[in-house]
């Protein structure tokens, strides 16, 4: 029973401490300065019209207008795996200033090269990569040797 009552106790006293959960009070943050920005009103684009023998688009043209940008918040990060025993290798970097946000990852492929990924991204113009290979690819010498699906795996 003393036991059972010792590990009550401690069970409630760290239930008190724990600072995961929200506080009583609630949240205690200052109003904002200025409005949040409300949605503009939906306006009405004319849509393209169809050309004979093509389907007419789903969307219309896109506007300036109807895009109200908040920058994001700047960061720069960056992460390298290179684990021998798994074969895996990769890695990882970024940076924004809050409107662009640019990068680099690398995959290690299967066939031995590297795949090199270098993107920019912003509200504008969206993702945009270039995808380039380091190396080499060599295939397993392997019995039959007569194309890709010759031989396979051996388990």
């Amino acid at each position: 029973c003393i036991a059972v009552c010792l590990a009550a106790v401690f069970i409630e006293s760290q239930a008190q401490n724990n600072q995961y959960l929200p506080p009583d009070k609630g949240y205690a943050y200052d109003k904002p300065n200025q409005p949040f920005p409300s949605s503009p009103q939906p306006q009405n684009i004319p849509r393209p019209q169809p050309t004979p023998g093509r389907p007419a688009p789903s969307y219309g043209p896109p506007s300036q207008d109807d895009h109200h940008h908040e920058p994001g918040m700047p960061f720069d990060f960056q992460y390298n795996v290179n684990d021998i025993e798994t074969q895996n290798d990769y890695s990882h970097k970024a940076v924004s200033d809050g409107d662009v946000t640019r990068g680099e990852y690398r995959v290690q492929l299967p066939d031995g090269r590297t795949q090199v990924v270098r993107y920019t991204a912003d509200w504008k113009n969206g993702y945009n990569a270039e995808v380039s290979y380091e190396g080499e690819a060599k295939y397993p010498e392997g019995p039959g040797q007569g194309g890709a699906n010759a031989g396979g795996y051996k388990y």
